[in-house]
This record gives structure tokens, C-alpha cells and sequence, in this order.
């Protein structure tokens, strides 16, 4: 893959996701699915998902392709950041506590995401129920062990990460969705 900035980034953002989709498709053949869930988890009551650049440069490259990326999207970006105080640290020094937020992408209802599979986040898709009829959360959880697993099987992501993050000036590993995908955006105006 090639971001509109030139960076390339492979495997594909399919191919970097199968597992996780697949480890989702067996949960949810087996009756354990967010079909019928609020969504809570993507709502500031639970979510504080962050990503890495190579995860948002897949996004944007979505967003980009299925021509959403535009001033909508952008203002709803950055009311997200203004009204979860995401561009704020919480914290004693010593260590930094993540905030919640409701997701820009979530859609209200047992629709969920507005983002197709093979571009979500990871941590998005590694998160699910672990007991079947889960209508407002509750017995959900994020798949640590299968996150490993897709960071082992592509050593290479850490290397595109940080090449991502030197040639977008970016001061973090992983950051909230919102925060890092309005940090592409300036770092690609800056671009000549």
C-alpha cells in the first residue's frame, strides 16, 4: 500500500487484518456477536481506543477512497478532540491515563461502525463479546493474546510505525483516533 504522502506500507491493510476478522467471524458463528448490542463500547462510557500510525494511514486511506474525507469529517474530528478533551493530558508525571470517547465513526444502534472491517482499528476488532445476546455490553473484552499474535506474525509494522511517525512529525506511538488522523491531515498540508 502507498499513502497519498508516499509512504508505503505492506501488507495490505486485508491482509494485516484476516485473523483478527477471522478469529471474529468464529465468535460470531458461534453465537457470539455485537449484532444486537447498543455499541456502548464505542461511546465514552467505554472506549479509549488508540492507534498506531500505520492504522491510521489505512484509515485515512479508506476515508479517502470512499470520499469521506472532507471539511465534515474533519470538523467532526476535532469537536471530538474539543469535547472529550482528547488534546489534554491526564496523568501524575509518572504515567499517562487514557480518556474516553465516543467514537466519530460510530453509528447509534446495532449498526456500530461506519468503517469497513479490512480498515478498523485493530484493537476495534479484536474487541468483542465473550458470551452470546450481550445487548448493552458488559461481558466483552479485547483479545490480547490474538493482538499478539497479528503484532508477531508482522515484525515489520513496528519499523513502518516509526518511519510514519518521523516523516509526519508525530510525538507518540499511539495515539486516539481523532487526535492522529487531524495530525495526518496537518502533517499532509505541510507536505510540498
Amino acid at each position: 500500500m502507498e499513502g497519498t504522502t508516499g509512504e508505503k506500507i505492506n501488507p495490505s491493510p486485508i491482509e494485516r487484518r484476516r485473523e483478527l476478522k477471522q478469529a471474529m467471524s468464529s465468535l460470531a458463528n458461534a453465537g457470539t456477536h455485537c449484532g444486537s448490542c447498543s455499541g456502548v463500547c464505542c461511546t465514552f462510557l467505554a472506549n479509549s481506543m488508540q492507534i498506531t500510525p500505520v492504522e491510521a494511514v489505512d484509515l485515512r486511506e479508506w476515508l479517502i477512497s470512499q470520499n469521506r474525507w472532507n471539511e465534515d469529517l474533519l470538523l467532526s474530528l476535532k469537536t471530538c478532540v474539543k469535547r472529550f478533551r482528547l488534546d489534554q493530558e491526564l496523568g501524575d508525571g509518572r504515567r499517562s491515563l487514557r480518556r474516553t470517547y465516543t467514537c466519530p465513526f460510530y453509528l447509534d444502534g446495532p449498526q456500530g461502525c461506519s468503517i469497513s472491517r479490512d480498515h478498523k482499528p485493530y484493537g476495534c476488532l479484536a474487541f468483542n463479546p465473550r458470551i452470546p445476546d450481550q445487548t448493552e455490553g458488559g461481558n466483552c473484552c479485547s483479545d490480547q493474546k490474538q493482538l499478539e499474535i497479528r503484532d508477531q506474525n508482522f515484525p515489520t509494522e513496528a519499523t513502518q510505525n516509526e518511519h510514519l511517525r518521523q516523516i509526519h512529525h508525530l510525538p507518540y506511538a499511539k495515539a486516539p483516533l481523532p487526535i492522529i488522523l487531524l495530525d495526518l491531515e496537518k502533517s499532509s498540508r505541510l507536505d510540498p
